[in-house]
């Protein structure tokens, strides 16, 4: 049950009027709905060490993938490391080359 204090209620002597509702009114604007604190208790032991640096591992690829796909190996290698270590992640060298040599092998993008 949602409970929502209404818009004109001033806290004083009487305290807030709650409206007590089965649905709640959502004003995300735009955003992702929140998952319930009950949910994240539950889920928050499952994820395997290390989740956090290996989404910022595939954003920085992805985005370089794109900017530099079809450049040498050791030029792609080096903005891989650049990217990484704005994000706070230590390149693994031996993975590094399998995407740099994955990227390399990519078709340049035409211009826009």
């Amino acid at each position: 049950m949602c409970e929502q204090v209404c818009p004109g209620c001033h806290r004083g002597a009487q305290g807030p009027q709650i409206f007590k509702t089965a649905t709640c009114a959502t004003d995300n604007r735009g955003m992702e709905p929140l998952a319930s604190l009950s949910s994240l208790g539950r889920s928050g032991g499952q994820r395997a060490a290390g989740w956090q640096a290996q989404l910022r591992v595939d954003y920085v690829v992805n985005r370089v993938a794109q900017t530099h796909r079809g450049q040498s190996e050791d030029q792609i290698k080096q903005a891989l490391q650049d990217q990484l270590r704005v994000y706070g992640v230590v390149p693994n060298a031996k993975q590094m080359a399998i995407y740099a040599k994955a990227i390399s092998a990519l078709p340049e993008l035409p211009p826009r």
